[in-house]
């Protein structure tokens, strides 16, 4: 059984990862399934999980900096607030930090497990793109 999307994985909503995440799943895991199905070669389906780990990893700790960094916690002390907009600072603050901001939120690139699948085909096609 392969799992994708909300139930795989749990993410705070503070980062809006939930639907990029479950597409990224579902891309990583057809070329897994392309690749078994047409070539018999399980490789990529053993590493399903973990493939689809190091995206959701990152994005659970975007999730989490984006709650601790962009809302105040109540039982918070004056150094914590400081801490807090110290930080949002440094990361708006550098053309480094905006940069990766916005990778973290927009998404990273989704893993081209199996080059030659019609998922990624479709996937190099519409790189880039926006509606």
């Amino acid at each position: 059984m392969f799992l994708a999307g909300d139930a795989a994985h749990t993410v705070p909503p503070t980062g809006a990862k939930g639907l990029n995440l479950a597409i990224c799943d579902v891309a990583v895991l057809s070329q897994a399934l392309e690749r078994f199905l047409l070539d018999g070669e399980p490789d990529l389906l053993e590493r399903y999980g973990a493939t689809a780990s190091e995206r959701i990893r990152r994005a659970q700790h975007l999730s989490w900096w984006m709650t601790s960094t962009l809302h105040r916690d109540a039982s918070a002390t004056d150094f914590d607030a400081r801490r807090r907009l110290g930080e949002l600072d440094m990361v708006t603050g550098s053309a480094a930090g905006r940069t990766f901001l916005a990778e973290a939120y927009t998404g990273w690139p989704i893993a081209l497990t199996n080059p030659a699948s019609v998922a990624a085909e479709a996937l190099r096609l519409t790189a880039g793109r926006t509606p």
